[in-house]
Formats: structure tokens, C-alpha cells, sequence
């Protein structure tokens, strides 16, 4: 039998009912209980609990244990219900589900089939986070990349918790950073590959149904890039994206090199204008251009001014977790 692990914040005031939808979908995995770990203040928890009476299921409801930090983040509910399912729980698997991401019919078929809990060698299997609108797949697709190799990629760079079981002893001992809001699914991925397991893709997945932002909400944009670089500099954490602008500023630490990338940017912005106006028309298209190189530009100024305490090479394995 699995657990299943959801963790909220006023997510049905968000979502509606595509968090009914969610808990839907995951009547086709084995599990009795959901540990609902809830830092929000509107109705989800007594929608949860409805659902589950409904469906036969037990629910186990925590407010996050903040663990020394000052407030409730994604690491600390990402925490708090792996220690309620450690402490509390005999089954084997912990199975993460995001609150806007439903899974895919034939989802837990697949594992069936496979056989690939029966492994003992795997420790963590994760589903594709398939998108439901197709703007990410068609802009990739005017550079030459595959959404599925790149949605692959990017679980291989930094995790994903969107619908990702996890075996007890592989996250036995784990203590997730509490100020991890951003990439604390990152740590829970490498604390169980650094440490021998293996994972597993399921190509079957999830369609994530994630609140698109179509604004140009730039000071977001920039706490979100801040994170990366500390989280490189702290965990050795660091997205294809941020190791490239890395690499592309140190120019062997050479600071001449470093500004003289600062221009790649601008220079990029002629063709992304005409990628970004196909993908998204030309209301949203010219300002999105404007803001990708803007944001590429100020990242990298960033990094240029802390390219000194950068390990050009990152290996979380240097920080998370020990070799089984």
C-alpha cells in the first residue's frame, strides 16, 4: 500500500474544482490515507475531508512544523508530512501529488505493469508534469527541443514532487532545508539519488494544471533568479539555464569575458521577438520577449557579481545526502 502527501495553501480557493480533480485521479492508486499538510485558511481542508468521507479514506490533517524557521514554506509541509509518514506509517512507498496536477488515466497501470516497485534498487518514480495548454510545448518547438526530453531534463536537474513516489528508506533521515520554498522537491530528488537509489520516468504523468502567469511581473521573476544562485552557492542546486549563464560569465573567472557576455542577451533579442510573438501572439508576445532577455541580462549580472564564490562545476552530491 502507498500514503498519499498533499501539501496546500488555500488551494481550492485557487484551483476549484481542479483539486477535485486531483483527489479524483488518485482513486487509481492503492492508498487508505492522505496526510493533508494545510498552511492556508479557507476551505480546503473541509473539502478534503468531505472527499475522503465520501471515497472511504482516511485523512490525516498537520499545519506545518516550522522546524526553527519563522514561517510555514514548501519545505517545511514537504517535512512535516514525510515525518508523519515515517513516524506513524508501515507502507513502503510515499506518493507526493501536487494540489494542481491530475493524473493521467493508466497512470499507476503503468507501474503495475513495469513491476517497478519490485525493484529494490528504486527509490524515487516520478511522472512527467505534462502542461495543459500548449504555449511551453510549441515555443520549444521553434527552437528544435522536445517538451518530453526537456520536461525529462529539467526533473533530472532540480526534481518534482507533481506526482512522485518515494521508497521509506530512501527518504529515511532526510531534513529539508525550511528556507527551501523553491527547490525543495530539488533536495528530496538528489538527498535519494546522491545517497544510490535509483529513479524512475513514468511517461504516462500528470497534465499540470498550474495557474499560468501571463503578467510581466518582473520583481518575481527576480526573487525566483535570486533563489537559483543561492541555491547554487548553498546546495550545488543549479538549473541547465543557470550552470550555461555560469559558465558564460566566468570565462575562467575572467571579469573582462564575464561583462562582455552581458551584451548575448540583447543581441538575442531579435530572434526571440518573433519565437515569443508566434507562441503567444503579439499582445503578449512583444512584452514577454522584452521581459525574457531583460531577466536573462539581470541574471546575469548577478552572477557576474558572485562569480567568485561559484563552483563553475556545482555537484549537489557535495552537499546533500551521503554515498549509500
Amino acid at each position: 500500500m502507498t500514503v498519499l502527501g498533499i501539501i496546500t495553501k488555500n488551494s481550492y480557493s485557487r484551483l476549484g474544482k481542479t483539486y477535485l480533480d486531483v483527489l479524483d485521479s488518485t482513486l487509481q492508486v492503492p492508498y487508505k490515507t492522505i496526510i493533508l499538510v494545510d498552511d492556508g485558511n479557507d476551505e480546503t481542508v473541509n473539502v478534503t475531508r468531505k472527499w475522503c468521507c465520501e471515497h472511504g479514506k482516511e485523512l490525516v490533517f498537520s499545519r506545518s512544523n516550522l522546524y526553527g524557521y519563522h514561517r510555514p514554506t514548501r519545505a517545511t509541509g514537504r517535512q512535516t508530512t514525510i515525518d508523519i509518514f515515517l513516524n506513524n506509517f508501515s507502507d513502503e512507498w510515499l506518493m507526493f501529488v501536487d494540489d494542481d496536477a491530475v493524473l493521467n488515466k493508466g497512470w499507476w497501470q503503468w507501474v503495475e505493469e513495469g513491476k517497478h516497485l519490485e525493484d529494490p534498487a528504486v527509490g524515487e518514480l516520478w511522472g512527467i508534469n505534462w502542461d495543459s495548454t500548449p504555449e511551453r510545448e510549441r515555443f520549444l518547438k521553434l527552437f528544435g527541443i522536445d517538451l518530453k526530453s526537456y520536461l525529462i531534463r529539467k526533473f533530472e536537474e532540480r526534481g518534482g514532487t507533481h506526482d512522485t513516489l518515494y521508497r521509506r528508506k530512501a527518504i529515511d533521515g532526510i531534513k529539508i532545508p525550511p528556507e527551501l520554498h523553491v527547490y525543495e522537491d530539488a533536495y528530496l530528488h538528489f538527498y535519494v539519488k546522491c545517497r544510490g537509489w535509483k529513479y524512475v520516468v513514468n511517461p504516462v504523468g500528470v497534465t499540470h494544471y498550474h495557474p499560468m502567469d501571463t503578467t510581466t511581473n518582473i520583481e518575481e521573476e527576480k526573487k525566483k533568479l535570486k533563489i537559483a544562485i543561492e541555491s547554487a552557492l548553498k546546495y550545488g542546486i543549479c538549473e541547465y539555464e543557470t550552470l550555461r549563464a555560469i559558465k558564460t560569465v566566468s570565462g575562467n573567472k575572467n571579469k573582462i569575458l564575464g561583462y562582455l557576455s552581458l551584451f548575448r542577451p540583447l543581441l538575442g533579442f531579435a530572434p526571440m521577438l518573433p519565437v515569443a510573438i508566434r507562441t503567444y501572439g503579439i499582445k503578449r508576445g512583444v512584452p514577454e520577449a522584452f521581459k525574457r532577455q531583460y531577466l536573462k541580462l539581470w541574471f546575469r549580472w548577478q552572477v557576474l557579481k558572485n562569480i567568485d564564490k561559484l563552483d563553475i562545476d556545482p555537484d549537489p552530491c557535495k552537499y546533500i545526502g551521503k554515498p549509500a
